[in-house]
């Protein structure tokens, strides 16, 4: 397994981000999950040893996100990219897995998180809206609105956009029951803020992922 990063940051949008992130999400080879693990896990140490901060998670069709973060803007992924570059112990990890790779590469997002993201627990998902004719501010407007109803709902949302412009709703929840909790209980506020979005769509929903985190 290898880690890419995409060559082209496409992001032309004028929003102050706070913080760059690169996730991967891999598909294991039949049979090999559990060889597929070992590598993340054996990568995550080198990782954060250069100072990066590694978050492994786990979709229930078995695909496997890996979130390289902890950096505040580009010039500081750039950094520690070098720095993995250089490092003697990577160069190693890349010789030992890559004869027998255990996962194929299905997506690779470069990521700005925007500021005021809550992060935290061991539950999340995330909805992917593609902008409708380059509407990307008023996409950012509608989920910054719709972010203050789910976290009054108990929620914790962080705000993303990818290399392709495409917005990334990331709500968090502490475990299963929280997540549970939270699509069970009414919220009329955020049917009438859907009421609204839906006469004036101004995005897609393109892909949704549900992960459980791995404990460090």
């Amino acid at each position: 397994m290898r880690i890419l990063f995409a060559a082209v940051l496409l992001l032309t949008s004028t929003f102050a981000y706070s913080a760059a992130m690169n996730v991967t999400i891999w598909k294991p080879i039949p049979g090999k999950a559990p060889q597929m693990m070992e590598h993340a896990m054996a990568a995550k140490a080198i990782q954060e040893k250069l100072g990066a901060t590694v978050s492994i998670a786990m979709e229930n069709t078995g695909r496997m996100h890996y979130a390289v973060g902890g950096f505040e803007n580009w010039q500081a992924w750039a950094t520690f990219a070098n720095k993995l570059s250089a490092s003697a112990d990577w160069a190693a990890w890349q010789q030992r897995t890559g004869p027998d790779p255990a996962a194929i590469q299905e997506e690779n997002y470069l990521l700005d998180v925007l500021p005021g993201g809550n992060q935290g627990g061991n539950v999340y998902q995330v909805f992917i809206w593609q902008p409708r004719d380059g509407r990307l501010s008023d996409v950012i407007e509608s989920a910054t609105e719709a972010k203050g109803i789910h976290e009054k709902a108990g929620a914790r949302v962080t705000i993303i956009v990818d290399q392709m412009n495409r917005m990334h709703y990331v709500m968090n929840f502490d475990d299963l029951n929280h997540w549970a909790k939270f699509q069970d209980t009414p919220n009329p506020e955020f049917g009438e803020f859907w009421a609204r979005q839906t006469q004036d769509p101004n995005s897609d929903l393109v892909e949704v992922y549900t992960a459980n985190r791995v404990p460090d």
